[in-house]
């Protein structure tokens, strides 16, 4: 597969002028999808602008200066996406990608507090050898827990890099949600009701902001108030 994409082909979740050069960099496959997710080097160079060129973006991140969730990443072509902690130790930053309300993907600044955990949204559940719980998470995670009570849809806040689970915030009325696809994504809400379908459809959200979406478009961010720190204090 080519290491290249035309720009203006590339996801309107980048965050880059898409007519100033003809080609950017391709995701490769990882951890996000690349309709949800940027490449490191386009966060380093055309997000937060470290960089004046790819040349220039590569080089930093492949002497090892840049981590995801904790871990020094050293290929230029890993998809970076939501919730993923991103930090440059040598320039003192540590960020947490979000979305706004455009689709884009963008970053939020992390106090020392939040630098060590990020939240992961539960995809997935079954029962591994042993007896333990096998959860699948939205950044393609693989958990081993004792936590029957997890389910999916639920959203667990882990340490990083050693992915031990902090707590479990369940989907549940008067839990704060970011919402991630529709109509509405990118919008904080509190859920007001879950709607459970009783056939191939999928469960819908009601929102305490008149809206309603599908369940696999809400991500929870805590209990009663979310975890994270939201740019602007939204």
């Amino acid at each position: 597969m080519s290491k290249h994409i035309k720009r203006i082909a590339s996801p309107v979740t980048w965050k880059q002028p898409r007519k100033a050069f003809a080609w950017s960099v391709r995701s490769k496959a990882g951890p996000h999808p690349m309709r949800g997710s940027v490449p490191l080097m386009v966060m380093i160079r055309d997000v937060l602008k470290f960089a004046d060129t790819a040349k220039e973006a590569r080089n930093i991140i492949t002497k090892g200066k840049v981590e995801v969730d904790g871990r020094i990443v050293k290929d230029y072509q890993r998809p970076v996406g939501f919730m993923d902690v991103l930090s440059v130790k040598d320039a003192g930053v540590s960020k947490r990608v979000l979305m706004d309300k455009h689709g884009i993907l963008v970053l939020s600044d992390l106090n020392q507090q939040e630098v060590g955990w990020k939240l992961v949204k539960v995809t997935g559940k079954s029962i591994a050898k042993g007896g333990k719980i096998q959860i699948a998470t939205h950044d393609g995670r693989v958990l081993l827990t004792k936590e029957k009570s997890v389910k999916r849809g639920d959203t667990l806040k882990i340490s990083i890099p050693e992915q031990k689970i902090l707590e479990v915030y369940p989907m549940a009325k008067e839990t704060s949600v970011y919402v991630t696809g529709g109509a509405h994504k990118g919008t904080i809400t509190t859920i007001k009701e879950i709607n459970i379908s009783k056939s191939y459809q999928e469960n819908t959200v009601e929102s305490n902001d008149n809206f309603t979406t599908t369940m696999s478009n809400v991500f929870v961010l805590g209990k009663s108030k979310g975890e994270i720190t939201i740019p602007g204090g939204a």
